[in-house]
Formats: structure tokens, sequence, C-alpha cells
């Protein structure tokens, strides 16, 4: 049975590596997930400014539309086993962008991993991001 994936989480960035792209100044997530539908909803303060997202997505469902920043991005998810890969696309510039996210939650289930591939101009930005419960 894959995780469960509901509750608040907070990036720390001590336990994280983003690669040569700055870390943000601070990310909450917050995840309900009633199988097979994921809602998230992120905050995030960044050289951007204090931006929430929020992205609805079925599990194992076909490529969802999102709009993120004012550009349409799609947005698919799968289990792989206890992990949920999480594609997103778009275009920037006329290029294909493509961000591979692979989420797992530690055993005791305080601790959400997020690896990142992340297709950039000039070669892909592998991050790691670790973000703790903070409610359920």
């Amino acid at each position: 049975m894959p995780s469960d994936l509901s509750g608040t989480w907070k990036l720390i960035r001590g336990e994280s590596d983003f690669g040569f792209l700055p870390p943000p100044r601070l990310r909450v997530d917050m995840i309900t997930h009633r199988e097979p539908y994921l809602h998230m909803r992120t905050r995030q303060k960044d050289a951007n400014g204090d931006i929430v997202l929020d992205r609805n997505v079925t599990i194992g469902g076909a490529a969802e539309q999102i709009v993120i920043r004012g550009r349409a991005r799609l947005l698919r998810a799968f289990w792989e086993e206890q992990t949920l890969v999480v594609e997103t696309t778009s275009e920037v510039s006329g290029s294909a962008r493509r961000i591979e996210d692979r989420w797992t939650v530690d055993a005791d289930g305080a601790w959400l991993t997020i690896e990142r591939a992340h297709d950039q101009p000039g070669g892909t930005v592998h991050q790691w991001l670790r973000l703790r419960r903070i409610e359920s």
C-alpha cells in the first residue's frame, strides 16, 4: 500500500541539497491525499516573492493541465511501489522543460524526501528536498 502523504510538511534547508539553484527562504506543503486524488498547496518564499501554488492530480490518471505563474504545465503522477513519481512538463521560450519528482515518506512518517531532476538549459539539475511533517 502506498504511503499516505496527507499533512503539513516544512522544508528543512539544512537537510536539503538544491544543486546550483538558490534555496527558497521558506517552503511549506499542505497535502490532502485520498487515493487516487492528491491536492497539494505549496507556499514558497524566494526571489520571486511569496507564492502559493495549488495543484490537483489524479494519481495514475492522464496528465492534467495546471497553470503556475501564468504558464500552462502538464502534471502527471503515478506510483512506483512506495514512491510517488510526479512529472511536470512545460515550454519555456520555445524549449520543452521537464521536472521529475520522486516522493518517499520515511518509515516513521516524519520525513518526506523529494528527489528532483530538473531539466535546465545546459543540463539537468539534481536536488534533494527534505520536508519534516509538522501536522498530519
